[in-house]
């Protein structure tokens, strides 16, 4: 899902909150509290996230979005 220049993808701010909890070891349900959504949320947002950097799992997806910058 790159643009045509070959820039990443563009991740919401609510995607990259998401990633950076799991990146810091949280769950769903502790990302959820910790940003006051639902889990079925959470879930739906790191999904997005992962296809839009082309992962295939959530531990990849942290790796890509770290090695791009993206997280904190």
């Amino acid at each position: 899902m790159q643009t045509s220049e070959g820039t990443p993808p563009h991740l919401t701010p609510r995607e990259i909150q998401c990633l950076n909890g799991l990146a810091d070891g949280l769950t769903n349900e502790g990302i959820a509290r910790l940003l006051n959504i639902s889990i079925p949320t959470v879930a739906m947002h790191l999904t997005n996230a992962r296809k839009k950097l082309q992962a295939h799992t959530r531990e990849q997806a942290i790796a890509v979005a770290m090695r791009r910058g993206l997280l904190k």
